[in-house]
């Protein structure tokens, strides 16, 4: 009982700490940090098909909708729901800390980035002329609402 007392004490200490949360209005830097739509090349979504045939069709299929395993869809409702309201930054993060499964996070981080790259060209998004980036700071000014 001592113990339980103690963490639900320091648990509100720290909540006391943080303080209440605050929304201010928009300064002139976030005005400034507008974001951008996902900006890929043609030739980094040729790459990304070609790594998603080697890596990913097993599971997410040759229309990325229909996998032999069971791997969620990668186009469609199914990626709007679970991508579309967030930016690019949390897909390739997702795709470079699980996918694939049985070997997460092995692959280059370009190609990660090219895998990015054919996901979003399948799902709608247009290719541009500059590369799609593989750091995350970069990938998180770049939405994917549309």
């Amino acid at each position: 009982m001592h113990f339980c007392r103690r963490i639900i004490c320091q648990t509100t200490i720290a909540i006391g700490l943080l303080g209440p949360a605050v929304s201010l209005p928009p300064g002139p830097a976030a005005a400034q940090s507008q974001a951008l739509p996902p900006s890929f090349t043609t030739e980094q979504v040729n790459r990304g098909q070609t790594a998603y045939l080697t890596n990913c069709q097993d599971c997410h299929g040759s229309r990325l909708d229909n996998g032999e395993f069971g791997g969620p869809p990668l186009r469609g409702s199914f990626f709007r729901q679970h991508w579309g309201s967030g930016t690019v930054d949390s897909l390739f993060g997702y795709l470079r800390a699980a996918m694939p499964p049985d070997r997460p996070g092995r692959l280059s981080a370009g190609t990660y980035a090219d895998l990015t790259a054919f996901i979003l060209s399948q799902n709608g998004y247009q290719p541009n002329g500059t590369e799609l980036p593989d750091q995350e700071d970069q990938l998180r000014q770049m939405t994917l609402e549309k």
